[in-house]
Parts: structure tokens; C-alpha cells; sequence
């Protein structure tokens, strides 16, 4: 009789761990997922031209990713046009010059290059970023360029920041923290052409006719719809663990691999688990940090920009930011840029951040339309922006099947010497085999916060099953 192995989660981490052990020999799986769906945080729906990505939407890094290298194998990946020469407006229609806010950007965004300096910085990365901006002001480097604009550009490096590393402000962010991050930043924007992010799940299922492979046909194994509410757990090896979801059923399993976003253990841990987990555990889930980040998409009849337009970052004059503040619209500051996809041209996309994103969520679609039209009309006065065809969003935190986006570091991170490797490590019993074990991207200590992350997360713990069973050819069924 082969282990019976329960997998919590049919997102990008689950599907890893699955395959993997499915390519193994592992045939007594379940997968239980919340959603009706596969993929977790990678979510394609066809929209507009093309496909939308609710989720997950480029592939960082051409170096040691393995995505990257599972979609260039068969050329389904390409590098964008960069977007470094990012339009910059002001709230009163003020287009600044490339050439003066990609020099500021490009200061502020090299002054992390140097990464002893770095590691011994015991603030914020706000802090850092601040620190860094002031000294070359006083050095300077931007003495052609008057205070104001150049403030501006910085509140907006800032802001990007905020979405790009998922938090609140960046003044959470530890800056130390920062450099546990294996960043191979060589290309940031590589897209799937006409495929969307789910292409990756594809490729883990062998089900693209490129891979000329026998699919593997997960769905068999999956239950969809079920919400987990307990695990429980022995260090006697002669219990099994003991799975129960919201609608009474219960899986008796020998193993189990919860693959659960950070922001559903911070919220429930404490009942998921009987026993309570160790505090070492316990210490992690509080540490390490998740924020949230949301797209907002406007889909337009035809474009209103011309060919070749990529879209805005917005740099808010003092005055009008005042005033939006006092507004029923001030969770926009939390916007940063709206952007046109590739593949997409009628589609405009707004990303907001954090508490803004939060609030954004709350609203009704109407409400959150009006304010994005009534920020685009304020920047884009060159322009005569008409009602959308249509309009959506995400809502990562809302749902409570992933309350967030993605993971970073703190300085609660810092402050708890909270670890990855510390939420990685797997519940053993008394004979050291692992109970139930832990994948995910926020488990991952170099490649948080990504999909490629979560997948070497997954393969991970599948291949610390492998390995323990190995030698026990007879409990495993053969291919």
C-alpha cells in the first residue's frame, strides 16, 4: 500500500508537489482546494484581446528561474519593451522629461547596489531610500532639477516600491531583509505572448502539444471547493494525521503538504492546527510579512492614446494631493502608474497597493470606476477619455482563501529573526518522518514573493517524500 499524501492548496507550490510525486510513482494523493479553480495566486481568464492575469503576470529573471526555463524550452516566453522611460505626469498635466526623471530613478534605485552598506543598515528600506535621496540632493546630483519635481519623483519611486514588494510603505520593509532576496534582475518583464501565467501550470501537466508527453491528469486527484479548517496531528508514529474541511468531510492521511498562502496561516493558524503549532512556527507566520497589491482594468472600445503610448507614472503637486486626501476618493494615492499590456491594446490597467487596495476592494465597481477616471482626466489633459466598456479587478485580500498577494521582509521580520526555513520546517513524529510539511513562496528563503518560489517549493517537499520512500519500492505504485 502506497502513503496516502493530502496536498492543501491546487496553486502553483500544490501542482509542483504533485507532479512530482505523480512522475514518482505517488498514486494515493488528494488535493483539496478552496477555490473551483486550479492555480491559487496564478489566475488567467480570457478578456479583451487577449487573456488577463488577475494574478501572477511576468516572469522575473531569465537566470536561474525555473519558469523561465520550462517556457523558453518550448519559446513560449519573450522579454518585453522595457518600460525604464516611463512617462511621468503631474497632477496638473505636466509631463516631466525622460531624461530628468530616469536620472533620478536611476540614482535612488542604484543606491541598494551597494549591499555591505546594506546589510548593516538597521532601519527601513524607507529609511535607506530617504537617507540616500537627501545625500544626493546635498552632493548635487540633482542641482539642475528644481526641489519640487524632484520630490515628487521620489514620493513616486517610493510608491512603485510599495507595490512592487507588496507593503503598506516601505518603511515596514527592512532593508537588510531586502538581500535575502536572490534578485536577477538582468530582465523583469518577460510575458507568455498570448498564454497568460497559466501556461506554467500547463507545462507542470505536460499538457501543451509541444511537451509530446502522456498529460498527467491531476484533476483526478483534486476536490474542489473545500476549505480546510483543521489538521491534526501526532508525534506518535502510529497516528495518522486527521484533515476536516468546512463541509464535515474528513481524510486520514499519512502525510500532508499544506501549501496555504502566509496571509491564511496568519489569520487561522491558531484553530488549523491540533496541537497548536511550535512557537518557532508561530514566531515566523507573525514575522514575515504579506501585503496586498491589486490590478484595476479598464477596458476601453478603442484605444484613447496613440500607437506607441505605454502608458503613466503620476507625481502629485502638493495641493492636489491635500485635496484628494480630504476626498471619498483618497485610497487612489495608492496608485502609483497605469500601464497598456502587451497583447491588449483597449485595455489600461491601474495597480494599487496596501491599505488603498484594501479599501479599493470594499468599493462597488462603480465607485472605484469614477475615480479612476477622475484621476486619469485630471493627469492625461491632452486626452478626451471616454466611459470604459467594461470594467474588473482583483481582490486578493478579500478572499479568504489568500488574504494577500505575496511576501517580503519587515522589520517585525527583523525585530523576530523570523525565518522561511523556520515556516519550511516539517511537524515530524517520533520517528523524524515528517507529518505535515510546509511549501508556498513565502516558505522559499531566496526566492520569496514568486511563482518559481512556490514551484521549488513544492518539488521540495515532494522530493523529501521521494526520498524517505525510495528504498521502499513496495509501498510505492510503479509508473
Amino acid at each position: 500500500m502506497s502513503p496516502k499524501i493530502l496536498i492543501i492548496g491546487a496553486g502553483a507550490s500544490g501542482i509542483a508537489a504533485a507532479t512530482r510525486l505523480y512522475e514518482n510513482g505517488f498514486r494515493n494523493l488528494i488535493i483539496l482546494e478552496a477555490e473551483n479553480r486550479l492555480g491559487g495566486r496564478i489566475h488567467t481568464v480570457p478578456y479583451g484581446d487577449n487573456v488577463l492575469d488577475y494574478g501572477a503576470q511576468w516572469v522575473h529573471s531569465n537566470v536561474d528561474n525555473v519558469v523561465y526555463d520550462m517556457g523558453a524550452k518550448y519559446n513560449l516566453v519573450e522579454v518585453e519593451k522595457h518600460r525604464e522611460d516611463e512617462l511621468c505626469i503631474k497632477s496638473n498635466g505636466e509631463e516631466v522629461p525622460i531624461e530628468v526623471s530616469n536620472r533620478v530613478m536611476d540614482v535612488l534605485e542604484h543606491s541598494i547596489d551597494d549591499e555591505e552598506n546594506v546589510k548593516q543598515y538597521k532601519k527601513s528600506l524607507g529609511d535607506y531610500y530617504t537617507d540616500s535621496f537627501q545625500k544626493a540632493l546635498q552632493s548635487g546630483q540633482f542641482a539642475d532639477i528644481d526641489y519640487e519635481t524632484c520630490y515628487q519623483l521620489f514620493q513616486f519611486f517610493l510608491k512603485y516600491h510599495h507595490t512592487y514588494n507588496a507593503v503598506d510603505s516601505v518603511f515596514e520593509m527592512s532593508a537588510a531583509g531586502l538581500l535575502e532576496f536572490i534578485d536577477h534582475q538582468d530582465e523583469y518583464l518577460i510575458n507568455w505572448r498570448k498564454r497568460g501565467f497559466k501556461t506554467i501550470l500547463d507545462l507542470m501537466l505536460n499538457r501543451l502539444p509541444e511537451q509530446k508527453t502522456k498529460p498527467i491528469p491531476i484533476e483526478d486527484y483534486v476536490f474542489f471547493n473545500k476549505r480546510v479548517v483543521n489538521i491534526s496531528y501526532s508525534t506518535d508514529a502510529s497516528q495518522s494525521a486527521r484533515v476536516t474541511c468546512s463541509d464535515g468531510s474528513c481524510y486520514i492521511v499519512d502525510h500532508v503538504i499544506i501549501t496555504v498562502s502566509l496571509g491564511v496561516l496568519k489569520e487561522i493558524h491558531s484553530t488549523l492546527f491540533t496541537p497548536s503549532l511550535p512557537q518557532l512556527k508561530q514566531n515566523a507566520i507573525k514575522g514575515l510579512y504579506i501585503g496586498v497589491v491589486d490590478k484595476m482594468v479598464l477596458q476601453f472600445e478603442k484605444p484613447f492614446w496613440p500607437v506607441g503610448w505605454r502608458g503613466f507614472a503620476m507625481l502629485w503637486n502638493e495641493h492636489d494631493l491635500k485635496d484628494l486626501r480630504n476626498s471619498d476618493k483618497s485610497w487612489i494615492e495608492g496608485v502609483a502608474s497605469f500601464f497598456v499590456p502587451e497583447y491588449q491594446p483597449n485595455l489600461l490597467v491601474g495597480w494599487v497597493h496596501g491599505k488603498d487596495a484594501r479599501t479599493m476592494e470594499e468599493l462597488t465597481e462603480r465607485e472605484v470606476v469614477e475615480a479612476l477616471l477622475f484621476v486619469l482626466r485630471k493627469f492625461l489633459v491632452k486626452f478626451n477619455i471616454p466611459e470604459p466598456k467594461s470594467f474588473t479587478r482583483s481582490t486578493w485580500y478579500s478572499n479568504r482563501n489568500f488574504r494577500g498577494s505575496y511576501s517580503s521582509r519587515s522589520m517585525i521580520s527583523d525585530a523576530l529573526n523570523a525565518k522561511a526555513a523556520d515556516l519550511a520546517q516539517p511537524l515530524t513524529n517520533s520517528q523524524q518522518l515528517p507529518v505535515v510539511q510546509f511549501a508556498g513562496e513565502a516558505t522559499h528563503p531566496e526566492y520569496f514573493s514568486t511563482v518559481q518560489g512556490a514551484i521549488e517549493s513544492g518539488w521540495r517537499e515532494a522530493n523529501r517524500l521521494i526520498e524517505i520512500y525510495k528504498d521502499k519500492t513496495t509501498t510505492v505504485s510503479k509508473l
